[in-house]
């Protein structure tokens, strides 16, 4: 189809800039000192049908009751991880309340590429290294309703001991810290899960409707 103008002739262009790129998944992180819900908010929006990958930690510590390899972390040896890191096989690593944690970086290139985004579940030592490595990540911190609220989650969930509660404790005083470094605060008060989970679900829809998304390069 031709339209002409006066002594101005219009026709369409094959390659428009209007015409958006190849779409590829974004890079989210999410944040929450221990207890706060993290696992509770992700596993509601999945069931929603939110299509995120969510990586799978590496870590040395030793599974939980109800925890399998890769569900929801890979567990490894001291020595393992090591060679891991010497290899550069993680994007990030920190040691946490005494284990060491990592994001192995090969899932994470193949989901984005392949459009999906992707969702790392991190503490805040990681969420530092991947801000400063990935600057295009979206970052959010969920926070819980008080630090009573904490802990009395941390309390009843009883997979610690009084001792590794009282570390999680300190730890989440310096975790809440951080969250001026993020890009949103979501916060998860006891028995409002459905506000927090709409809430981070709106993130990420936001996100994708920016003019210019934020794509990463890994």
């Amino acid at each position: 189809m031709r339209l002409e103008t006066g002594d101005t002739l219009l026709q369409p262009r094959e390659h428009s800039s209007l015409v958006p790129p190849l779409k590829q998944g974004l890079l989210f992180v999410l944040s929450a000192p221990s207890g706060t819900g993290k696992d509770t908010v992700i596993k509601a929006l999945k069931d929603q049908g939110m299509g995120f990958h969510v990586v799978a930690s590496v870590t040395t510590r030793a599974p939980r009751v109800g925890e399998s390899e890769g569900n929801p972390y890979y567990f490894v040896s001291n020595e393992t991880f090591e060679r891991m890191v010497e290899n550069d096989e993680l994007l990030e690593y920190a040691n946490v309340h005494g284990n060491w944690y990592g994001q192995p970086i090969q899932p994470i290139k193949e989901n984005l590429r392949n459009g999906r985004d992707v969702l790392l579940k991190i503490d805040v030592q990681g969420a530092a290294t991947v801000r400063r490595k990935v600057p295009g990540a979206i970052f959010i911190f969920l926070v819980p309703g008080s630090l009573e609220e904490l802990v009395y989650r941390l309390t009843n969930r009883q997979t610690e001991t009084e001792e590794q509660v009282q570390r999680r404790l300190t730890d989440a005083r310096k975790e809440l810290a951080q969250q001026i470094h993020y890009d949103y605060i979501v916060e998860n008060r006891q028995g409002h899960l459905d506000k927090a989970v709409e809430r981070v679900r709106s993130i990420i829809i936001a996100e994708h409707c920016r003019t210019n998304p934020h794509y990463v390069e890994l």
